[in-house]
């Protein structure tokens, strides 16, 4: 099992780092529709990594560190701002506000929607998205 990481240096960085992951997957021959689920979600983790974890010039580039092997597919996304936000919600999500004004605050929800684990740890040197998708499941059915 190879351990792979990457940085995430801009949201142009995400097609080649996202072509590496789906090598990966398809080389420990991942069904496509739960490679697909976690290409998604590693997607929206990594744009809120380059979004709200980026913030200053001094802040470290975020990056992304992967491995796959029999069992499970994981998946950290690490940045190192020490902006804190909610694991449960987005700024945006407001009990007043309208479902149609709503911009983003989707993102938490789509990934536990379609990873197995969504493990979020925050701290002093940063933001550490862990996404964990089990590959024993598909081989039992």
């Amino acid at each position: 099992m190879a351990v792979n990481k990457r940085p995430l240096a801009d949201k142009a960085s995400l097609s080649s780092i996202r072509k590496a992951i789906r090598a990966d997957l398809s080389k420990a021959k991942v069904d496509p529709s739960l490679a697909f689920d976690c290409l998604v979600a590693i997607t929206e983790a990594c744009t809120n990594a380059l979004l709200h974890g980026h913030r200053v010039a001094d802040d470290p580039t975020p990056e992304i560190l992967w491995e796959v092997d029999g069992a499970a597919a994981r998946f950290y996304i690490q940045d190192y701002s020490t902006q804190q936000w909610s694991k449960t919600s987005h700024p945006s999500r407001d009990a007043e506000a309208e479902l149609e004004e709503r911009i983003g605050g989707y993102g938490l929800d789509l990934m536990r929607g379609l990873m197995d684990e969504v493990d979020i740890q925050m701290g002093p040197e940063g933001t550490t998205v862990c996404l964990v998708k089990s590959l024993e499941k598909a081989e039992a059915m």
